[in-house]
């Protein structure tokens, strides 16, 4: 099996780096992952400039090329371009910090996911949630067990796979959820700088702020709070589908 892995903390990152030594045990291990931090790129790419592509040494055994574009840059270009076979599987990750919720729009983990999904390719998003320390191996057992299963079931295209491990001493076990809450940072810009016409703004950090959960282990937030993993089927659609039949009561009487 030829595996792709990618992710958006960068190709240094030390979750990266735990995740490709993991599958090598399962298959033929490759990276293209972003060069730089790309972070809450969501499913971004790079039109109308240059995208830069470096061969890099990545591990013993593991090609790598560093990339400096988005997740999704990263994915469509290995899939495209810079590989010479089309991947059986692509993981992201494992990420700093949980994808959960309104976390899945923006982040550029699951981002990558899908552009897998997108390219007909079995895809899978893991995180760890955020803590003191990081301790990614502990991850990579089950992570290996996921994709053993994942690979085998015959409708594994039809959607991408996030995977969110608690930050806890002790994984409690495995559990299938939905979102369940809204999470968020108390995020507020300030200037940096200014000259003449212009001033600088950046996101000095922030801490997270987590709403209206529902408290039962089907739904995302609350189980990875009870240190369970959480795995969520997610795809591109984002259409509400209860909205659709009240708004067409509105409005397709008006449709000729």
């Amino acid at each position: 099996m030829k595996i792709l892995v990618s992710n958006d903390d960068g190709i240094n990152a030390s979750g990266i780096h735990a995740l490709a030594k993991a599958l090598q045990s399962i298959g033929e291990v490759s990276v293209v992952a972003p060069a730089t931090q790309q972070t809450a790129k969501g499913h971004s790419l790079t039109i109308g400039g240059e995208i830069r592509v470096q061969k890099r040494f990545f591990e013993e055994g593991i090609p790598g090329f560093a990339v400096w574009g988005t997740p999704k840059d990263c994915i469509d270009l290995a899939v495209d371009a810079l590989l010479d076979f089309t991947p059986d599987l692509i993981v992201t990750g494992i990420n700093e910090g949980p994808n959960i919720c309104n976390d899945c729009v923006s982040s550029g983990t699951i981002g990558g996911a899908i552009a897998g999904f997108n390219n007909g390719i079995p895809s899978i998003a893991t995180s760890l949630d955020f803590g003191d320390t990081y301790d990614y191996e502990k991850c990579t057992p089950i992570i290996t067990d996921i994709v053993r299963w994942f690979i085998d079931l015959p409708y594994n295209k039809e959607f991408a796979l996030s995977v969110n491990f608690p930050n806890v001493e002790e994984f409690k076990g495995i559990t299938i959820a939905e979102s369940g809450g809204y999470h968020t940072f108390d995020v507020h810009y300030e200037i940096v700088r200014e000259d003449e016409d212009s001033q600088y703004y950046v996101i000095p950090g922030g801490h997270v702020v987590i709403n209206d959960v529902i408290e039962d282990l089907e739904h995302d937030i609350y189980a990875m709070s009870q240190g369970y993993v959480v795995i969520t089927p997610v795809h591109y659609d984002m259409v509400h589908d209860q909205a659709l039949e009240a708004l067409r009561k509105d409005w397709n009487e008006h449709v000729k």
